[in-house]
């Protein structure tokens, strides 16, 4: 598998074989859903003409009830094949860089740690925007229809899910669509009652009226899933979910990194040390919601100790992993004074040697850029999401050279189910929903995707 050099942080192309000082697999955005949550508000998918309700894009895809399956192809893959490809050393890690769940519920938590940890799990599109059944509509169904050519589509998407889990080391960092419902707005007892309750919307509701969407669903997010409804069957664990029982749900599975110290300080920053590599986790999700990311001030203090203990240990480097990436740590919302955007956390990044990669999701699409700075710079790594195409996960390999100098080996990772399998069905849909050109910017550059990324010596 050719494999495009990157020079951009300087440095030069070495051929000698190296020590390989860790592998890992960074999957991200899977976005695993309930697909029949009432929670939900698949009618704006409907106005997407409009560009007001562009921010609350996508709260309904084709393939929604498939992100399960999709998840479960790429653990089976990594578990039957748990080494970079061209090479017989075996992962260390696999690393999740948030939006594990979709809308911050309980049952999707449940079903996204089966399928990492192994165990049998479900999750019922019974109700959803894909069962017909319903008669949500008397007018023709505006959602994609799977009767003409998946007549079984609903009972297969329904049933119980099998994994064997990933067989190896794992961890998350939570994204915005962990602890927010539909990772814009934080739970309040409204949206809650309609949750767990026994009536959905598919429909704008007939009184909605706003110029502002976003900020009408960051204060009241109940106003997009109260509109004309059918009777489903009513489910508590659709209840929504905080930091802590995120953390202690984690640590219950086996995720590395969390400690009951994480979950009595309702803290998700923490680090996984190796013997040449500190991975430093970071929960970049704002206090007052909506989807991008910042970081506070304490973390930061905390950030800056962490690599300074790097720095001062030789021949050890670091890589920091979090759901926002430069782009995307811009939420000022709230004007808190204890929250910074990527400006701050690039000059703290910046002050020290050790760092090599920061691996981020969010974006849903493959890129890779250089943050070059005085301290040597680093690579930022975007991984395209699970839920959309193409729907990979990446191997990272970071390699040292007998001269010091670095490099990190990236390929790309398809779960290559056959046709006929749910994850395989999710893959189609998929490309379908994109146009194109989306799908090709979302697959990203060959300098995004199986690329060696050199670093000088540090």
């Amino acid at each position: 598998m050719s494999a495009v050099t990157r020079t951009d942080l300087g440095g030069s192309v070495n051929n000698g074989i190296g020590e390989t000082l860790i592998s890992l697999v960074h999957l991200t955005d899977a976005h695993v859903l309930d697909a029949a949550s009432p929670a939900r508000g698949e009618w704006v998918e409907l106005e997407a003409h409009d560009p007001a309700f562009r921010p609350l894009l996508h709260m309904h895809r084709p393939y929604d009830s498939l992100t399960l399956w999709a998840l479960r192809a790429h653990v089976e893959r990594i578990r039957q094949n748990p080494c970079p490809p061209g090479s017989d050393r075996p992962f260390d890690l696999v690393v999740s860089t948030g939006d594990n769940i979709d809308n911050a519920q309980r049952n999707e938590l449940d079903a996204y740690l089966t399928v990492m940890a192994g165990g049998t799990t479900a999750l019922s599109a019974v109700g959803s925007a894909q069962d017909t059944a319903t008669r949500a509509f008397n007018e023709a169904w505006p959602f994609w229809n799977p009767n003409d050519t998946e007549p079984d589509f609903i009972a297969r998407v329904s049933a119980a899910c099998t994994s064997l889990g990933l067989g190896i080391a794992w961890t998350s960092v939570p994204g915005n669509h962990d602890l927010m419902r539909q990772g814009t707005a934080r739970n309040n007892p409204a949206i809650e009652h309609i949750a767990v309750g026994a009536a959905k919307s598919l429909q704008r509701p007939n009184s909605f009226a706003s110029d502002n969407p976003l900020a009408l669903f960051l204060d009241e997010p109940e106003a997009f899933s109260c509109g004309p409804s059918y009777a489903i069957a009513a489910n508590p664990d659709r209840r929504a979910i905080n930091k802590r029982e995120w953390i202690d749900a984690h640590i219950a599975r086996g995720a590395l990194g969390y400690s009951a110290h994480n979950a009595r300080t309702d803290s998700a920053d923490t680090i996984i040390d190796t013997e040449h590599v500190r991975l430093v986790l970071l929960d970049t999700n704002h206090p007052d919601g909506d989807y991008q990311g910042s970081i506070g001030t304490q973390q930061l203090a905390w950030l800056d100790e962490q690599l300074a203990e790097v720095d001062d240990q030789p021949g050890r480097v670091a890589i920091l992993i979090s759901h926002h990436g430069a782009d995307t740590l811009v939420n000022e919302r709230g004007h808190h004074t204890d929250r910074h955007l990527a400006d701050h956390m690039l000059a703290v990044v910046h002050r020290h040697r050790c760092v090599v990669a920061w691996l981020v999701g969010h974006r849903h699409f493959n890129r890779i850029e250089p943050r070059p700075g005085p301290s040597g710079g680093f690579w930022e790594i975007t991984t395209s999401s699970i839920i959309d195409w193409p729907s990979q996960t990446r191997a990272i390999e970071l390699v040292r050279h007998a001269d010091g100098s670095y490099e990190l080996v990236s390929t790309m990772l398809d779960h290559h189910e056959a046709a006929g399998g749910l994850a395989h069905l999710h893959h189609e849909l998929a490309y379908g929903f994109r146009t194109p050109r989306a799908a090709a910017y979302m697959a990203g550059r060959d300098i995004d995707t199986n690329v060696r990324l050199v670093l000088p010596q540090r």
